[in-house]
């Protein structure tokens, strides 16, 4: 499906790119695209991001200098229609790379760029099946020049379920932007007094949609678990879903409501980890989580994390030097772990030390960007997709 060109030459940089996202929501998908169109951006390339109009991907792209591209992506029915909008602004803009980020647009991306000078690399954010008909099978088979998988345990499933050959995929770990490096201190002060967290008090802190895969019920057994030993702990939730009230029921049926906040979706999440002294995430196994953003925050953040073991979380977590690994779906090791790190003072200190090393090493946003470029520039050189 592909068009013949001249292949890619180092001499040939920078890069037109063109980012797309269909979701309407904006959470760790959205912000991979933010951070790489940055990145990208700042490595020299022309970046756009195409996302539905009024999205806030697309504000706060504008915010950030990258130029946009509303497109309604809406409507199976319209797929076609959208594909030639796309269409149109990959020729306008003379596009290269078009890298897609979730379903509908996969499938716009696929078909704006069949024979047309422009490879399609697919981003895939999450552990489970991309291929569900004979659409996909055919777009994933010839409309694909590249995918990016954000961990192996989403290649593994790209691989064995899809019959995506190994091949065709390469991982590239999500990277995030450093935390605050300014008055931390101060910041932390003011948030937690916005929060209301007393001094003394620990916050365990969780930033995750409010959706069944991220396991908050098995979180708040945990919390009431830790609340039985020690009083002094208070567990912000960030994020809004629709579990919200199934939430806040269980919460007050566990007698822990008082120390549980939602606190909704937030679009301040540098300042509200410094008012966290550790992360807390609770994914259950194999249900569509890959690498969470969030956690990555809590490394930038220099905070311990404890997590539940699934999907890319182990790459993220050192068990037992920045964090644990706990079984999915069992509040008990989640609790335990909890009150180790809550309990010794000297071990939060240093797991923290150990995230913002790890973090440094691994998941800067700098490093990804330099990584997709890669993937960029060889899909580019290969010619016409096999």
């Amino acid at each position: 499906m592909a068009g013949t060109f001249e292949p890619f030459h180092e001499q040939d940089r920078p890069l037109n790119i063109l980012l797309s996202d269909s979701t309407d929501i904006f959470a760790g998908g959205e912000d991979y695209v933010l951070i790489l169109a940055k990145y990208l951006a700042r490595r020299g390339h022309a970046v756009w991001v195409s996302a539905n109009p009024g999205h806030l991907l697309l504000k706060k792209c504008e915010e950030s200098g990258i130029r946009t591209i509303p497109i309604p992506y809406t409507g199976m029915s319209r797929v076609f229609n959208v594909a030639a909008m796309l269409r149109a602004a990959l020729r306008e803009h003379a596009i290269e790379i078009v890298h897609s980020n979730a379903n509908y647009d996969r499938t716009c991306a696929a078909l704006a760029a069949a024979l047309q000078p422009v490879r399609h690399i697919a981003g895939i954010h999450s552990a489970h099946s991309i291929q569900h008909n004979i659409t996909h099978w055919m777009r994933n088979r010839f409309g694909v020049d590249q995918f990016i998988a954000d961990a192996e345990a989403v290649k593994s499933v790209l691989v064995h379920e899809d019959k995506i050959p190994a091949s065709r995929i390469t991982v590239v770990p999500i990277g995030v932007e450093s935390g605050i490096t300014g008055d931390r201190a101060g910041i932390r002060a003011a948030m937690r007094a916005e929060l209301g967290i007393a001094d003394g008090t620990i916050a365990v802190g969780n930033v995750a949609r409010l959706v069944p895969f991220k396991g908050h019920q098995c979180l708040l057994d945990a919390a009431a678990l830790v609340l039985r030993d020690r009083t002094d702990i208070i567990f912000p939730i960030v994020g809004d879903g629709e579990l919200l009230e199934t939430l806040r029921a269980q919460a007050c049926s566990l007698g822990i409501e008082r120390q549980v906040q939602f606190l909704g979706f937030r679009d301040d999440l540098d300042r509200l980890y410094t008012a966290f002294d550790i992360y807390c995430h609770s994914s259950l196994e194999l249900a569509a989580e890959a690498f969470p953003l969030a956690i990555l925050r809590a490394l930038a953040a220099g905070l311990p994390a404890v997590c539940t073991n699934v999907g890319g979380i182990a790459m993220m977590v050192e068990d037992g030097i920045s964090g644990y690994l706990c079984p999915p779906d069992n509040p008990v090791p989640l609790g335990e772990a909890l009150l180790k790190v809550i309990k010794h003072p000297a071990l939060r200190e240093s797991m923290g030390r150990a995230s913002l090393d790890l973090f440094t090493r691994r998941f800067h946003a700098e490093a990804m960007a330099g990584k997709v470029e890669k993937v960029y520039e060889a899909a580019l050189d290969k010619g016409g997709r096999t």
